[in-house]
């Protein structure tokens, strides 16, 4: 992990370093490749438990979603109770000594392997070149300020794959004089599935031209909604440097907006496009209303085009007063934040779907705010 500032509550790097400790456990042969799954590659809920009373919906609502949950700090045992209880799988991270344990249901499973396995149909034929190895490092907005350390993370390479966004607004100033060649791709907002194939083509092409050992940075987690989630592994080593996504990163930067952390307790982490994803809007909607009237503030990525009026109606139908905040290409120049407090309000989903900016994200919260 390139190391960002402190923060609060759950949005650190500790979840997703226990992530990367059980990615491999977790596995699934996809279009003839054995592929490693992250529990946190998709939407998923991190919860901090207070007690079986307070956190029982909580935990056991997720699950039935088909989201893994991350216990932090499970001092009460919710975690072994409620992969018992859903007949889930429990993974705890066995590499170092970790706060972190993952509860993942079967339909979690399921669905990300009907997610890959149409991206990996479509791949590239495999490079008949030597084994490759593909160090994905997560990295952070305040990576700039420390090259060496994205130096270090990157390994013994000359080659560094990343998209045309984290180059201009992360690494600009970082590679030139290394020796490392970047190679910037353009990043399609509204194109995931050929992100994804241009760095699976990037890559061969490489490995085509004798190049074994190359870096894809990625600004955020590489595990969390990113171009692992169906890039190929025939003839390459993947190997992962855990982040934090960048969308927790901006709902972060927000929490000085609010009398307490909404991240403090817990939080969902999904995405707003939920097309993408191959889920009925009944879902989104229902999930949502479920997270926020249980309490759990919500992370919602993908806004670029994600559902920015099933996710006010959510706002709407649940229980207790919410507050949305939309944050559009934070740590970029064109940075801004639109705050909603009546979602009932006329026009509130035109005037809010015509802020969004390229790379947005949504924190919907129950927490009071300043």
């Amino acid at each position: 992990m390139i190391p960002v500032e402190a923060r609060s509550g759950l949005a650190d790097i500790e979840v997703f370093r226990a992530a990367s400790d059980v990615r491999h456990h977790i596995t699934a042969t996809i279009a003839g490749e054995r592929h490693a799954i992250s529990p946190v590659s998709g939407g998923f809920v991190v919860l901090r438990p207070r007690g079986f009373k307070e956190d029982m919906t909580s935990a056991l609502g997720p699950l039935g979603w088909g989201r893994p949950v991350a216990f932090v700090d499970d001092s009460w045992g919710l975690a072994r109770f409620s992969a018992a209880a859903t007949d889930s799988e429990l993974h705890v991270p066995q590499s170092s000594p970790s706060t972190v344990s993952f509860v993942v249901p079967e339909r979690f499973r399921t669905r990300r392997i009907a997610a890959m396995e149409p991206r990996l149909q479509r791949r590239c034929p495999p490079s008949k070149s030597r084994h490759q190895t593909v160090y994905a490092v997560g990295t952070g907005p305040s990576a700039a300020t420390d090259p060496q350390r994205v130096l270090r993370a990157l390994g013994p390479v000359d080659d560094a794959i990343m998209s045309d966004w984290t180059y201009e607004n992360t690494f600009k100033d970082v590679l030139p004089g290394t020796g490392v060649t970047p190679h910037v791709l353009p990043y399609q907002f509204d194109d995931f599935e050929a992100n994804i194939q241009q760095v699976d083509r990037t890559l061969r092409n490489l490995a085509s031209d004798g190049v074994d050992r190359v870096g894809l940075l990625i600004e955020g987690n590489p595990d969390t909604y990113d171009v692992l989630d169906g890039l190929s592994v025939a003839g390459r080593d993947v190997q992962v440097t855990p982040g934090i996504p960048i969308g927790l990163l901006a709902a972060a930067q927000n929490a000085e907006l609010f009398h307490d952390d909404p991240l403090s307790h817990s939080f969902a982490y999904i995405s707003g496009l939920h097309d993408r994803h191959g889920l009925p809007s009944e879902q989104f909607l229902g999930e949502l209303t479920c997270y926020l009237s249980a309490g759990i503030s919500c992370v919602l990525v993908e806004m670029y085009k994600g559902d920015i009026e099933l996710a006010l109606r959510a706002m709407a139908l649940s229980s207790g007063k919410h507050v949305a905040v939309l944050m559009n290409d934070y740590f970029s120049p064109a940075e801004s934040t639109v705050m909603v407090h009546d979602p009932r309000a006329a026009g509130t989903a035109r005037v809010v779907s015509a802020a969004r900016g390229g790379l947005s994200t949504m924190l919907i919260t129950g927490e009071e705010p300043r």
